[in-house]
């Protein structure tokens, strides 16, 4: 059976019913990745697709990925219903399924930032926006949050956090669901030693709220998902989704992630931001300036050895010369490659559409299996 033939189900859960999916998954808002047509696909198979807000530097780009996103949902039919009725509520479905992520740090650091955040939740209207490092702001002239400008147009709003102090605050502050980041995932997210496992810290924070709580970190395919919803309502996927034909990401770089890889090849680290924080206007700040990221020789070389001894090299060598000519070259062995720890369980580079139905039949599948391992009498 091909995957496109499968039967739908419609799967329930806090998250599914809080924001009108079917599916309990969300496709993270990577930064240089997540662009319009990726959000697209994940959407019309049934799950939350986000397209990248990122630092939100440029507001044209955004919405050039916004209109992908239109224009993809109205290309691909979620039905085979023909009726009048029917394509007009699927279409209303389409028109509701924008999702946004930010990062907060950068997005909002500005007047004009809040301006343009506010922009686009009055003249797009997005279902949800995101927000991670931080994932609550407050505006400086008035104290209203993103939170509260969010719900002011009628947006959910999704929290990403690394800790449980994080997901107090966002909890203080109404927010809509939250996203347990653990630090198995790649990408940027809290210092190792300041964040918590993905499903310790999914757990902890469902048995503190009603809100849907989501996993994040590690969670590449159908056997993760059952896991995730064993302790909370569903999960948000980046690595497998940057290995997908829509990712608007590097696809030199992409490459690296379909090889022979394992768990054992990802590192949390800070020595990536340290470099890259100097080439960059954009610095990411302490505690978020750490990624899950394949381990390479740049990582191998500086793991391990002091702050201050990278960056005495930064100052005395040629190391930011030698590194900016390798992102240039995008050479694997020397740049910074975000992945998560579940990168080893992931074989090729397929459609965010079959992958993200096919994640579903894993699931289905493993809970069928866990169902079975208990007979009762």
């Amino acid at each position: 059976m091909s995957i496109s033939s499968i039967n739908r189900r419609m799967w329930s859960t806090k998250f599914t019913a809080a924001f009108r999916c079917r599916l309990p998954i969300v496709s993270a808002p990577m930064a240089g990745v997540s662009g319009g047509l990726l959000a697209a696909r994940v959407c019309k198979a049934g799950g939350l697709g986000m397209i990248a807000g990122g630092h939100f530097q440029d507001v044209s780009k955004l919405e050039k990925e916004i209109q992908i996103f239109h224009e993809e949902m109205n290309d691909m039919p979620t039905t085979t219903d023909t009726t009048a009725e029917k394509e007009s509520q699927s279409q209303q479905q389409k028109s509701s399924d924008l999702s946004i992520g930010f990062i907060g740090f950068s997005a909002l650091s500005t007047p004009n930032g809040w301006k343009d955040y506010e922009y686009i939740l009055k003249h797009h209207r997005p279902k949800a926006v995101q927000f991670f490092a931080p994932s609550i702001i407050l505006q400086p002239k008035d104290g209203i949050s993103n939170v509260q400008l969010a719900h002011e147009y009628n947006s959910k709003f999704i929290a990403q956090v690394g800790s449980m102090s994080e997901a107090k605050e966002a909890i203080r502050h109404k927010v809509d669901a939250i996203i347990c980041q653990g630090s198995e995932a790649g990408g940027h997210g809290l210092r190792r030693e300041l964040g918590s496992s993905t499903m310790a810290l999914a757990s902890q924070v469902s048995k503190m709220t009603n809100i849907p709580v989501l996993a994040a970190g590690g969670i590449v395919n159908g056997k993760h998902l059952a896991s995730a919803l064993c302790v909370c309502d569903g999960a948000s996927i980046g690595t497998r989704f940057w290995a997908s034909k829509e990712s608007i990401g590097n696809p030199v770089l992409q490459q690296e992630l379909i090889k022979d890889n394992s768990c054992d090849d990802v590192v949390r680290t800070t020595v990536f931001d340290q470099i890259q924080n100097e080439l960059s206007t954009i610095k990411w700040p302490h505690p978020y300036h750490s990624v899950g990221a394949l381990r390479n020789q740049t990582s191998l070389e500086w793991e391990g050895k002091t702050a201050q001894e990278l960056h005495s090299a930064i100052d005395k060598t040629d190391l930011l010369d030698e590194y900016k000519s390798a992102q240039k070259a995008s050479d694997p062995r020397v740049v910074c490659i975000l992945s998560g720890e579940g990168v080893g369980e992931i074989g090729s580079v397929e459609g965010a559409y079959d992958v993200t139905l096919r994640i579903e039949e894993e699931a289905i599948e493993s809970i069928n299996r866990l169902h079975s391992l208990c007979k009762c009498n």
